[in-house]
């Protein structure tokens, strides 16, 4: 299976949230195992599909995947929206990535062929699937391939968008349920719940219903130069999405 493949069985162009689904990493399987679900079975989601109920994870590594796999168990349709390179194979780049998405690669391998086996209908609430652990703060030396990355707006449907498709409300699944969302994440929160969308917050650990969140008015909220300021720290890739290595500094004449 070639990795265009691959991303079409993970953002089937027939439903209408694929649109959003990053294909990055799919271009990146090359060397890479499927995950083994014996010794790594998916975790037990309490929730269940709500056809007005639309699913944003926000955990780290492959928990995430996982987590969506799970969703897609119970009727959500899951949106990968990893949005770092893998980076590069075959050249030294210092210890490893700064975000590593190896395990992720291994999911969303084994993803496919669980989703192939499925029959979810085109029209299933979404899952749109992040890594918490995108924007991880270290010191990006020369020679590490920095691949952090963060979400805007526009990678998320509209709230106008989202009740076109009947979604009237969204859960996000994160680990810590008091602490409020991320910060490039809120700034997509809060302008659903300033649209009238209804939000929750619940954990993997949870066994009853979501619990309700109200997400504070995050920082340049609405700024015309948000995304152009916010990016301002990350490395965008030629070939999509985010990550090049950390440049040696120049050293002046002596």
């Amino acid at each position: 299976m070639n990795p265009s493949e691959l991303f079409d069985i993970w953002a089937p162009p027939a439903s209408a949230w694929s649109k959003w689904a990053k294909p990055i990493l799919f271009a990146e399987f090359s060397a890479v195992a499927p995950a083994g679900l014996d010794a790594n079975p998916l975790p037990h989601l309490v929730l269940r599909a709500d056809s007005n109920t639309a699913l944003v994870v926000d955990l780290p590594s492959a928990d995430s995947v996982k987590a969506g796999l799970a969703s897609m168990e119970v009727g959500y349709r899951p949106v990968p929206l990893f949005n770092g390179n893998r980076g590069p194979l075959g050249v030294n780049i210092g210890t490893t990535s700064i975000v590593d998405n190896e395990p992720i690669l291994a999911w969303l391998l084994t993803g496919a062929s669980l989703l192939a086996q499925q029959d979810l209908p085109w029209d299933a609430p979404p899952a749109f699937l992040l890594d918490s652990r995108r924007q991880v703060q270290v010191t990006a030396s020369p020679g590490r391939f920095d691949n952090r990355w963060m979400v805007f707006p526009q990678d998320f449907p509209s709230a106008n968008f989202l009740r076109s498709k009947g979604i009237s409300q969204a859960v996000l699944l994160q680990e810590d349920i008091l602490r409020q969302p991320r910060e490039d994440l809120a700034h997509v929160l809060r302008r659903w719940q300033e649209a009238g969308l209804s939000l929750f917050v619940t954990n993997l650990l949870r066994t009853d219903a979501p619990q309700p969140l109200s997400v504070g008015r995050p920082s340049r909220f609405r700024a015309l130069w948000y995304v152009a300021l916010a990016a301002m720290g990350l490395r965008r890739n030629s070939a999509g999405g985010f990550g090049s290595i950390v440049p040696q500094p120049s050293s002046g004449a002596g």
